[in-house]
Formats: structure tokens, sequence, C-alpha cells
């Protein structure tokens, strides 16, 4: 693998050689020049998953993967988290949620550091999509840090926001603030079997209204509250029904 050009490597990732694609990221992470990846043709549906910390986004990614994979789809995950202040590495925080799927060959799980980077993404970020998108899968999860009120660049990546809530955590007055229901394409209230879900949920739907009303008139999506609890396997079909319907009304729109 260390003999490889970047040409020899990018063809290697094309071919469906996943440790080339992991090698490849991490040049990509390490250098300051990266690996050129041109004319790539984004054929897998990029989805963005976002939220505050403790909302539930790795059970949610967790639950989109064993969704997916029924379907006998291949999945890329990245998972962007916190660098690690001594060595500049990912710290990992809850991808254990999906070790469960870490020797499915169509799974592709890669965690991702900020370096600092503020956002909610990584600075590499552009570039490590397109060596997935190289690689033919079918999609493509990029769960954010949930670094609150400055995690609004995942819409400039994703095809698809999906917006995770739970009750019980101010998450109404949050989104308000951070700015979140200016990014969402589709919102999940999660946990949605405890106390509060409704009203998070209502919540929610009147502010949507109100900032339709005030910046996008005439819109062809508005974008969906939905009740779930990914844990539990419940509102998953219901979710992945109105990401489908996402991708359909951007697709007409192109």
């Amino acid at each position: 693998m260390d003999a490889f050009t970047d040409q020899e490597l990018l063809k290697e990732i094309q071919s469906g050689n996943r440790q080339a694609l992991a090698k490849a990221i991490t040049t990509i992470e390490n250098s300051t020049v990266g690996i050129e990846v041109d004319n790539v043709e984004p054929t897998a549906q990029v989805l963005g998953i976002t939220g505050a910390p403790g909302v539930g986004k790795s059970t949610t990614v967790d639950a989109i993967i064993k969704f997916l994979r029924k379907k006998n789809l291949s999945i890329a995950v990245l998972a962007v988290d916190p660098s690690s202040p001594i060595s500049g590495g990912a710290l990992l925080g809850d991808r254990i949620r999906l070790a469960d799927h870490f020797t499915d060959p169509k799974v592709f799980i890669r965690s991702i550091a900020t370096r600092g980077h503020l956002g909610g993404l990584s600075a590499s970020i552009k570039q490590v999509l397109k060596l997935i998108q190289l690689a033919n899968f079918d999609f493509i999860i990029i769960e954010t840090v949930g670094v609150g009120q400055s995690e609004v660049e995942i819409m400039r990546v994703a095809d698809t926001v999906c917006v995770v809530l739970a009750p019980g955590m101010g998450d109404g007055i949050q989104a308000a603030k951070a700015g979140l229901l200016e990014i969402g394409d589709i919102y999940l209230v999660n946990k949605s079997d405890r106390d509060g879900a409704s009203d998070t949920k209502q919540d929610i739907e009147k502010s949507i209204a109100l900032s339709m009303l005030k910046t996008n008139k005439g819109v062809a999506w508005t974008p969906p509250v939905l009740l779930g609890s990914m844990q539990l396997g419940v509102g998953v079909v219901e979710f992945m029904t109105e990401v489908e319907n996402h991708r359909r009304v951007r697709n007409l729109g192109k």
C-alpha cells in the first residue's frame, strides 16, 4: 500500500479497496497538500445528522444503517469528532454505538477530527467526501460534532440535513438561537417515549411555520417534524420515507 502513487491509490478506492480509502483519508487529514480528486460524479446521497450533544445522533445513525442494510445498500459514515488536545486525533465519543457494523464489508465507518475547525465539521471534509463518492457507496452519512450555534456548515455539503432534537433539553429555544431552523430539511424529535416529546414537536412546527413565512415563501419543501425513538426502532421507516421524499424534491428542482 505504501508504494502506491496517488493515482494508483484512487484506482484502488474506485475498485472497492476499503484499506486504500482509509489510507487516502489519513493522508488528507495529515497533509497540507492532500490528494487531488477530479471529475468525481456524485452518486451517493449525502445525509447530514446534526443536533446538540445528547440527543441521540449516533443512535440515529445506527438505526439508519440497519434500515439501509436490510435493503442491501452500502453505506459510508463520516463521524466528525472533537480533537484530542494531545494527539490531534479524533476522540471517538459515542462511536461504540456503531460497533455492530464494524465487520460489515458494506459499511465503512471513519471518525475524523475537527482539528479545531468550527462549524461542526472537519476542515478536510470536502476532500474526504470526494474520495468516498469515488468509492461508489449508495449512501453517505455525516454525523457532526454537536457544537451548537456554529453547526450550520453541514448544509453546504449534505443533500439532506436532519436536525435531531430530544424532549426536555430546551431544544426548541436552542434551535431558534442556533439558526438550526434555517438549515434543517427534516426534524426528528428523538426519544419520543419520554414526556414532552409531543410538546417539543409542536414548538418546532410553530417555529418552522414562522420562519417559512418570513424567509421562504413559495418553497416546494416544508421541513417535516417527526417523532421517533431510534434506540427502539420506532419511526425509522417514516424518517427514511421523508429522506427519500426530500431527495425527489431536490432532483425535481435541478
